[in-house]
């Protein structure tokens, strides 16, 4: 459960419980994995893609949904981390 700024780690599940920024991994792994989770209330939590594409592309990730979950899979530098379920 986070509520301040985090650094994210491989294969740990991320509870937003307010506004703020998860930031991934600078040096990600193929096949590691993170959950996330946006129970803030809010809909302006944001992944940090810290160097590394998100879908394909380069920018940062904004939750925008409320109650909003899913896994990100990283899988390689083409795509980067690949969104799954929600």
């Amino acid at each position: 459960v986070i509520s301040t700024n985090t650094n994210a780690q491989a294969f740990y599940t991320y509870v937003f419980t307010a506004t703020a920024t998860l930031t991934l991994p600078a040096s990600p792994e193929v096949g590691q994995w993170i959950k996330v989770s946006n129970m803030s209330g809010t809909l302006t939590p944001v992944v940090a893609a810290n160097g590394n594409n998100i879908m394909g592309a380069s920018s940062d990730l904004t939750i925008d949904a409320l109650n909003a979950g899913f896994e990100m899979v990283y899988s390689g530098a083409t795509k980067g981390w690949v969104l799954i379920g929600n």
